[in-house]
């Protein structure tokens, strides 16, 4: 995907990439005109490459959506789901869904399907869904209903009790599929992008100028995957981490540590927007 050259010392460089951001399109709330108009203004920019972190529009048409990016694009589609991917459907059957189109289609991939991306010989990209996984903040006592109880065909008609369970136990999936890769991405860049859609920290859980509270912090942060990714950054000063996500709709730009920055778009429904092109070296 990068262009390979040498330097005067024979030491291989990459060609730098522009990877383009989006995050929460949610394009079932523009008409599809707009949305098109939208996804082409993405394509002209040119990029080496595009992430988006989850939120794409809604079961019935996220997988239609990737289809025409496949055709619109002329570089890979890296993605990721989050929760509004799921609404009037079930996570089983939009995985499944999703997963064919990742593997048959020409450019689009799930990140959470091809695991590893080496972008450049020094930089790796990787991701995950996550999850709001009730482990940040005061779930049990916490009034905020989220819709996905209402479409997500998986929560629906569940006590709060039974809720906690499903929403930790994605959590946990997303976290374990991190840990699995995350050692070999380091094995062989020192620089890290992990794409996902909610943040792992509650330092970057923000909205409308506010940062979120313990009523706030269950549904809009996923504690499970900040467990795997901190620890790592911690015991490496060596490599550095990026972390793209969305989920809460509010700006964030935090370091968590030294070598641990993340970002969170800041997105209003029915304005999807570029959230930032990066230079990838």
């Amino acid at each position: 995907m990068s262009t390979i050259r040498r330097n005067k010392m024979g030491e291989v460089k990459s060609k730098p990439l522009n990877l383009l951001w989006v995050t929460d399109l949610h394009l079932d709330h523009i008409p599809p005109e707009k949305a098109s108009i939208f996804i082409k203004e993405m394509a002209n920019k040119n990029p080496s490459l595009v992430v988006i972190t989850g939120d794409i529009s809604t079961a019935e048409t996220v997988d239609k959506w990737l289809l025409y990016m496949d055709r619109v694009f002329n570089c890979p589609v890296y993605f990721v789901l989050g929760n509004h991917d799921y609404y009037h459907g079930s996570i089983k059957e939009v995985r499944q869904k999703i997963q064919q189109v990742s593997r048959y289609s020409q450019r689009v991939r799930w990140l959470q399907e091809v695991g590893l991306v080496m972008l450049t010989p020094n930089t790796a990209l990787i991701g995950c869904d996550g999850w709001g996984d009730a482990r940040l903040g005061d779930f049990d006592h916490a009034d905020t209903k989220m819709s996905d109880y209402l479409f997500i065909k998986e929560l629906i008609g569940l006590d709060r009790h039974q809720i906690k369970q499903v929403i930790q136990s994605i959590g946990a999936d997303s976290a374990r599929h991190i840990a699995r890769i995350l050692p070999e991405a380091m094995n062989h860049a020192q620089y890290i992008i992990i794409a996902t859609h909610v943040p792992p920290f509650s330092e970057a859980c923000w909205h409308q100028g506010r940062r979120g509270d313990a009523k706030w912090l269950p549904n809009y942060t996923c504690g499970a995957l900040g467990e795997v990714i901190q620890p790592a950054a911690l015991n490496s000063m060596y490599h550095q981490f990026l972390v793209l996500c969305g989920h809460t709709h509010g700006f964030a730009d935090v370091h968590i540590l030294p070598n641990l920055h993340i970002k969170v778009g800041e997105v209003e429904y029915g304005n999807p927007i570029i959230q930032d092109i990066i230079t990838v070296y």
